[in-house]
């Protein structure tokens, strides 16, 4: 049996030590930079002396930061809670069904997963414009479900997996339907996989930039991130102090999202990972 020698721990601290500090740094700059006053963004000094809310003050006070940070919500909760129920049947469906095609078509499904999101964008935006749905929410919201597919659909499968066949004979014994079988039965035990999904597809929609830039125009229909970018990143001056403000102010949501989940999310990601 491996013995943790002192040598060991001590290398381990130091390495976690190191490894926080990387991860971390960067968050820890940000914060820093939105409470100091504009005249001192870019001082070294990592202990603020004057710490200021102005530039929080200013993002609040912002009609257009706050119309962006709407547009993104109504967009990220109707692309994960779609993406999430497609995902929850397309998942039931590779677990619990056996048909033709059916180990090619999950092949297929994963590998959409594999291309660079650039290259999507290409097919994407010209399906979109032969659609005429290109400068809408609903273009944004389809690309946000594909995205989240892939990921989803094989999550909540080893989470199927895990439901004895036994269970959906005697719904059917007693006479259930499909739909009372999956809807009040079935997906209910899914939840913590169905959860982690929702989670996944939220991230993914809240922090993206270049399909919403590419695919939104309008600028009363952008979502937060081309909208941070537009509003405080121009051609001569940057405005350090408020971009910073505001990326902490859009962190909250998630940040709120992984405290309340996090088991869910942990739960679903580690379905199937151990069989007994």
């Amino acid at each position: 049996m491996f013995q943790k020698t002192r040598s060991y721990k001590v290398f381990i601290g130091i390495s976690a030590t190191v490894i926080g500090l990387f991860v971390f740094f960067p968050l820890l700059w940000m914060i820093n930079t939105a409470l100091k006053p504009s005249a001192d963004t870019f001082s070294l000094n990592l202990f603020i002396t004057n710490p200021t809310l102005e530039n929080f003050s200013k993002v609040f006070q912002s009609a257009d930061i706050l119309h962006s940070m709407g547009n993104s919500l109504f967009v990220s909760f109707i692309s994960c809670f779609a993406a999430t129920l497609v995902s929850m049947f397309a998942g039931f469906s590779f677990s619990k069904f056996r048909y033709a095609g059916r180990k090619v078509f999950m092949s297929t499904v994963m590998m959409a997963q594999a291309f660079p999101q650039a290259i999507l964008l290409l097919t994407l935006y010209i399906m979109m414009q032969k659609m005429r749905m290109d400068g809408s929410y609903m273009a944004l919201i389809l690309s946000y479900i594909a995205f989240g597919l892939p990921v989803g659909t094989w999550t909540l499968k080893a989470y199927f997996d895990q439901l004895p066949d036994a269970l959906i004979e005697s719904a059917k014994i007693d006479g259930a339907g499909w739909l009372r079988i999956i809807f009040q039965i079935i997906f209910p035990l899914a939840i913590p996989g169905a959860i982690s999904t929702a989670i996944y597809s939220f991230v993914w929609s809240w922090n993206d930039l270049l399909y919403s830039l590419t695919l939104i125009t309008d600028a009363s229909r952008r979502t937060l991130a081309p909208a941070l970018v537009m509003k405080y990143m121009g051609e001569f001056t940057n405005n350090w102090s408020e971009m910073m403000a505001a990326s902490v102010v859009v962190s909250i949501p998630v940040v709120l999202i992984f405290v309340f989940l996090q088991k869910y999310f942990i739960a679903g990601l580690t379905s199937g990972a151990v069989k007994g």
